[in-house]
């Protein structure tokens, strides 16, 4: 499972920073059409968006389970339904459906799959060990 998740969370990290150097770079012209509808009409910011919601927690998912990391599912979990509600959003933004958006949206649940999977291997984490509030009762 450990090895599914660094490789799928690897892959996703790989091309969501391409995706960004691409937009910000412009090399990926989405046309000028697409680009009125992005937030302030600059792609450079849906690069930066890019990469900060979707590439970083990809990579962190894929480095903390690459390194057999207890917080690899917990970060796991999170990032891919990141980028599950990235591409959700997106076609309603840019008002284009592309065929990658369900690849990827697959790819991000496949990811929050795999990395509860392993929180659920890995068993008890930090997160675990914190204690509630203790409570009062008559």
């Amino acid at each position: 499972m450990r090895a599914a998740l660094t490789g799928t969370s690897g892959f996703v990290a790989f091309w969501a920073f391409a995706g960004a150097v691409g937009l910000a770079g412009g090399g990926a012209d989405p046309g000028s059409e697409v680009t009125a509808r992005l937030p302030f009409r600059s792609p450079v910011f849906a690069g930066a968006a890019l990469a900060a919601l979707v590439g970083i927690p990809m990579t962190a998912t894929a480095v903390l389970a690459g390194r057999s990391r207890s917080l690899a599912g917990p970060v796991g979990v999170g990032s891919g339904l990141l980028l599950t509600g990235w591409v959700t959003v997106q076609p309603f933004i840019i008002g284009r459906f592309h065929w990658l958006q369900p690849t990827f949206g697959a790819l991000g649940l496949g990811t929050a799959v795999l990395a509860r999977r392993v929180w659920n291997e890995d068993g008890p984490t930090w997160l675990d060990d914190v204690t509630p509030p203790v409570r009062y009762s008559r």
